[in-house]
């Protein structure tokens, strides 16, 4: 029997903005994002490495992880 195990695995992507100066600190520019540049700023989504699986191995949980059969229903 063919079992499918599904992880949540975390990674990280860069956005490209634009602002006319350097808000004054970190939280500043992350609240100064706005819903719409996050939908639409060029975009790189960072690659997944050994440690990002390994971390989604070690957390997961039967809340977070998802069985399927090959024909994927859900087993659990």
């Amino acid at each position: 029997m063919k079992i499918l195990l599904e992880y949540e695995v975390t990674t990280s992507f860069t956005i490209e903005i634009e602002r006319e100066e350097l808000p004054e600190n970190h939280q500043d520019l992350l609240d100064s994002v706005t819903r719409d540049e996050l939908a639409e700023a060029p975009m790189q989504v960072n690659d997944l490495e050994w440690g990002h699986l390994k971390e989604a191995w070690r957390s997961s949980t039967p809340e977070n992880t998802w069985v399927y059969n090959e024909d994927h229903e859900e087993l659990y």
